[in-house]
């Protein structure tokens, strides 16, 4: 689902077989119209039939009634279910009858965000004194310091990342992943060819900029000037970085992620940024390091020198400014709402309750979870998703075993990992410990700004130093589980079907067999799938990146993997262009081997009701969005958009042509040689 690569990832064994492009331009690439777009369909007459566009067809009633919520750019079955969520989460915040510690920090927390009052007293001279140390920076030398001072570190900004993961030759053990500088457009190819899409992303960065440097005493000129030498800074570093796209691109694992480093390695890599003297002193000591981008650090050496350096330091104070618009005064957060809704498409504002929800929750997850699980989640049904885990484990294997494109020597090794994956479901059983934090109460003297600067020390504590150059305990989870989502972490070959969705379209303890298939089944079959895409195919049974792979195998891998990006690449959009097949291609391989995996369990089933099942996949996938919101999506989402999630999808499959009698002329009929055939 979301991906948060290296502790987490996505997708699936994926095996195309030839098809007829010039019959795919002709039936199935007559686009269906992207109906997720808001108010697309109150401006037109579509109305098809689910012989022509499945998706539309079965959410047709619920895409024209929809509306979004103040303050939101969507709406879909997963925002159902993240308000229902988020209700539950705010009563918990709010009930003060909850005793114990992880009660207390969450609803001081929540208290403080919504005391307007106090925060409008916030002294700006709070942040003043974290941009005074970068206004002082005179020469290279002070600058150094500056990357290596305490300050720096808890309140500041730097050019590289030092990150927390898992090192990828021995996944037992925690490393330190180096990474490149923070980039405001998100994209570095946007600074080389600019989207629509950028130059919203740049008038939102620029505009929050802008009000806080002139909040913070600096005048409008000079706010200008920081913001443009900012971004000139920005332009040039992103020379040497990796555009979004190549990061998503599956050979990125091998260009990103195979880079082990010592602090000999650095020295020599690194001879004018001082990288090792900054680890040092921020006391990133580890002996499992890997360097993400090599070209970025040798362009960062290339042009870091006195004369970028009133651009850096303009980057500096533009990211400590910006950072804090939303946690200081009401007309500083309500100016950041107009920004942001403006940005993608919004034109009211979000309750105040629901904001303070997903800011403690953000911050303090561990503790919000245990409440959210004490509460809401059962044995039962962690036992029943354990259940449905392993009965789908278990048909994988027999995919694997009647795949016979596979040599015996590739087909057993993708066993063994398959059989060596951890399934886990609901909630751990062991969590972080935030016993000592001490989040106090506004009458103790505590203020927002307060609160966080604990938080930001005692995470560092407990999810940071105490981790480094430790072994893995891979009963805790990373994470929390108060959350709408279910991952694959192929870092630890396990999948994670957490307590969050397992509620509304996704799960219910009284949906029919086949709904449940069509929901959680199909959401468990395709993050098992991603122990086997292109991503994940690169990690062994023990999460480590090896090839496991016969020469000739992957290579058919590749080549129909390729396949898939073309066919997809191939659906045009409602403007005409082509869709973006590279980006998506391991989510759609993903949710084509979940389908596989929940019809091949049908199969066991008389009297297995499919449209039940189809049904039941095409609502968990209903959305409406700003055109705002679909633009960015189109630009930065690995998941292929909803009406292509659903309708390009099933109509590879036979049960699905035959359930509806579907023949040719049918928009959502496919000849048996066009067809993707996954497995």
């Amino acid at each position: 689902m979301l991906r948060k690569f290296l502790l987490t990832a996505s997708c699936v064994f994926t095996i195309i077989a030839f098809y007829n492009t010039a019959a795919f331009a002709e039936n199935l690439f007559s686009p269906w119209l992207d109906s997720n777009v808001r108010d697309s369909l109150r401006n037109s007459d579509y109305n098809p039939s689910l012989k022509d566009d499945f998706y539309t067809h079965v959410n047709r009633d619920w895409l024209l009634n929809a509306k979004l919520k103040p303050g939101y750019a969507s709406n879909s079955g997963f925002r159902e279910l993240q308000d229902t969520l988020d209700a539950n989460l705010r009563s918990l915040m709010t009930d003060e009858t909850l005793h114990g510690h992880d009660a207390e920090l969450v609803r001081n927390l929540y208290k403080l965000w919504l005391d307007w009052d106090a925060r409008n007293s916030t002294d700006i001279g709070a942040i003043r004194k974290h941009i005074s140390p970068v206004e002082n920076i005179h020469s290279m030398q002070d600058l150094n310091q500056y990357f290596k001072s305490e300050e720096c570190m808890l309140y500041g900004s730097d050019l590289a990342n030092f990150v927390l993961g898992i090192d990828n030759e021995d996944s037992r053990y925690y490393n330190i992943e180096i990474t490149a500088t923070g980039l405001s457009l998100g994209d570095s190819a946007e600074y080389r060819n600019m989207t629509e899409n950028g130059k919203r992303t740049k008038k939102m960065s620029d505009s929050v900029a802008n009000y806080m440097l002139q909040k913070l005493g600096y005048s409008q000129s000079d706010a200008q000037k920081i913001i443009e030498r900012a971004f000139a800074f920005e332009t040039e570093i992103s020379r040497f970085m990796m555009t979004l796209e190549e990061k998503e691109s599956p050979d990125a694992i091998q260009i990103m992620y195979t880079n082990p480093v010592t602090f000999d390695d650095l020295r020599e890599l690194s001879p004018v940024f001082p990288m090792v003297e900054i680890m040092q002193a921020q006391k990133v000591f580890s002996d499992r390091m890997n360097l993400g981008e090599k070209k970025w650090l040798a362009g960062l050496n290339e042009i870091y020198g006195e004369s970028q350096l009133e651009n850096i330091k303009a980057y500096l104070i533009r990211n400590i400014a910006s950072r804090y618009m939303g946690l200081i005064d009401e007309a500083s957060y309500r100016e950041l709402q107009k920004i942001s809704n403006e940005r993608m498409g919004i034109t009211n504002n979000r309750p105040d309750n629901e904001i303070a929800t997903d800011f403690v929750h953000a911050r303090l997850g561990v503790s919000v979870s245990k409440l959210y699980v004490a509460k809401y989640v059962s044995a039962e049904t962690k036992s029943e998703i354990e259940n449905l885990i392993r009965e789908t484990i278990a048909f994988y294997e027999t995919m694997l075993r009647d795949e016979d494109w596979l040599s015996t020597e590739t087909r057993e090794k993708a066993i063994e990992k398959l059989e060596n994956l951890t399934p886990r479901a609901a909630y751990p059983d062991k969590w972080d410990d935030y016993s000592g934090l001490d989040i106090k109460s506004k009458s103790d003297g505590e203020t927002l700004l307060s609160a966080l600067e604990k938080l930001r020390k005692y995470s560092l504590k407990i999810n940071y130093y105490d981790k480094l150059n430790t072994k893995i305990d891979r009963e805790k989870w990373v994470g929390d589980v108060a959350v709408v989502n279910a991952y694959y972490s192929p870092s630890h070959n396990e999948i994670k079907i957490i307590a969050g969705i397992l509620s509304g379209d996704f799960y219910r303890p009284d949906m029919s067999y086949e709904e449940k298939l069509g929901g959680i089944g199909m959401v468990i079959g395709h993050e098992i799938s991603h122990a086997f895409d292109t991503n994940g195919a690169q990690f062994d049974k023990n999460g480590n990146i090896a090839n496991w792979w016969t020469e000739q195998d992957y290579k058919i891998f590749k080549d129909r993997a390729d396949k898939l990006i073309n066919y997809l690449s191939s659906i045009k959009l409602n403007d005409g262009s082509n869709y973006n097949g590279s980006l998506v291609q391991t989510e759609t391989i993903a949710d084509m081997a979940g389908i596989k995996a929940m019809l091949g369990l049908a199969k066991k089933h008389e009297n297995f009701d499919y449209d039940k099942f189809f049904r039941s996949y095409a609502k968990l996938w209903k959305e409406i969005l700003t055109p705002e919101r679909h633009d960015m999506l189109l630009k930065i989402d690995v998941h292929a958009m909803p009406y292509i999630r659903v309708n390009a999808i099933i109509q590879q499959y036979d049960e699905f042509q035959n359930c509806y009698g579907l023949i040719s002329g049918d928009k959502m009929y496919l000849e048996q040689n066009q067809r993707v055939a996954v497995w």
